[in-house]
């Protein structure tokens, strides 16, 4: 997602939820506290990943030069229950999309759920869908933590359809919007450090703890209608890991001075379609590992 600006709210103010080029946008609900469901065994780190200042988890891609078009993907995930303290106002987004990897896209559909902390110590959970370059739209769905949220995204016809499914409480979401110029070229599924915006100048925000989120049923399907988990030998699959240590070239402590806070995925499992992402935080002195390409997202 791309162009960002904080909304305050009379509890803090939240930014939502922001990818490759996205704006932020108003403030979920306040949700109240509870756990996470129940996740399976962290697996070992994703080799290799590309580095991003505010996306972890994987993407995908046409592979060998090959342009892939993507029309539909989905994902499902439990929504993590984040730890917050007082004195510092932190976020985190989970979503699908299709859209906003390459440098050059202009454009990035996705829908999602936010979790986010106020400089109270208060969690506030929401859920949301954007149209990159528009904002992000907060909708009328209460996520607590611990639901199981399923979410998709399908272009067609010159339309982008968005659809949210909280299985714990049974709420759902859809809606249908004309997008005549979308980005199909590349699919995701992101635990996101949302950012804020002024003008073209974008800045990630802290990260939430969110302890580990685990990614389940990612599936995609192309415009040539093969489908997919995120291993296909169609497309390239890519782990991307959120390193802050990429800000401003690296080891820019744009917060003052803390702690770094990184997310890393894992690797695949379930034949491609189920991984875990965990959120860490080491000594500013400490570089990050050594991973692939300098990952093009938002911020970096």
């Amino acid at each position: 997602m791309a162009v960002c600006a904080l909304v305050a709210s009379t509890a803090a103010a939240a930014a939502a939820s922001t990818g490759a080029t996205g704006p932020a946008g108003a403030t979920g609900s306040t949700g109240p506290a509870g756990s996470t469901g129940p996740t399976g065994p962290t697996g070992p780190a994703a080799p290799d990943a590309s580095i991003s200042s505010n996306w972890a988890g994987y993407a995908i891609s046409g592979s060998s030069g090959v342009v892939r078009h993507f029309k539909h993907v989905a994902g499902s995930w439990v929504a993590p229950a984040v730890t917050c303290t007082a004195g510092s106002a932190t976020y985190s987004a989970f979503w699908v999309g299709l859209g906003g990897l390459s440098r050059s896209s202009t454009a990035l559909e996705q829908t999602g759920t936010e979790a986010d902390c106020d400089s109270n110590g208060v969690a506030h959970y929401s859920a949301w869908y954007e149209l990159v370059p528009a904002g992000p739209v907060t909708v009328r769905l209460a996520v607590n933590p611990g639901d199981a949220i399923s979410a998709a995204v399908t272009v067609r016809d010159g339309n982008v359809s968005f659809s949210l499914i909280d299985h714990t409480s049974g709420a759902t979401f859809s809606r249908r919007l004309r997008f005549t110029h979308p980005d199909t070229t590349s699919a995701e599924w992101i635990a996101e450090a949302p950012s804020t915006c002024r003008g073209q100048s974008c800045v990630p925000l802290p990260l939430s703890d969110f302890g580990t989120v685990d990614f389940t049923a990612a599936a995609v399907r192309t415009v040539r209608n093969i489908t997919g988990t995120v291993v296909n030998p169609d497309w390239n699959a890519e782990p991307v890991a959120l390193d802050e240590t990429s800000l401003a070239g690296g080891g820019a402590r744009i917060f003052g001075p803390r702690s770094l806070v990184t997310a890393a995925p894992t690797v695949l499992t379930d034949a491609g379609s189920s991984f875990a992402v965990t959120w860490s935080e080491q000594a500013l002195n400490q570089p990050g590992g050594p991973g692939g390409r300098t990952f093009p997202g938002f911020g970096t």
